[in-house]
């Protein structure tokens, strides 16, 4: 599971409604972005590149955890990562499905 959700596809960039991030620079635009984008560090753009590869799925907290976080043990390390997308991006980017994990909330 793990090596299939950090597979590329070929495309360096990701789109999904109004949300397009640049898997090559770690950037992001789009409708809920001001300006000219917004710089994501390693693993911020590896988790909402996962999130955004399947924009309707539900991935749960260990799913994320071993597709972006190679070696980390702690699942606060993906709600860690999930509120710096939330301060960088917007509330509505990442929703949370209770007891379940994580979602994409773009459009």
């Amino acid at each position: 599971m793990r090596a299939l959700l950090r597979r590329p596809d070929g495309r360096s960039t990701l789109r999904v409604g109004g949300l397009c991030l640049d898997r090559l620079t770690r950037t992001v635009s789009g409708d809920t972005v001001d300006g000219a984008g917004v710089e994501l560090s390693e693993r911020e753009a590896a988790l909402l590149g996962v999130l955004m590869s399947a924009p309707r799925r539900v991935f749960t907290r260990g799913q994320l955890l071993d597709a972006v976080f190679d070696g980390v043990d702690s699942l606060g390390a993906v709600d860690t990562y999930v509120h710096y997308l939330r301060r960088k991006l917007g509330r509505g980017i990442v929703h949370t499905v209770r007891g379940t994990g994580y979602r994409l909330g773009a459009k």
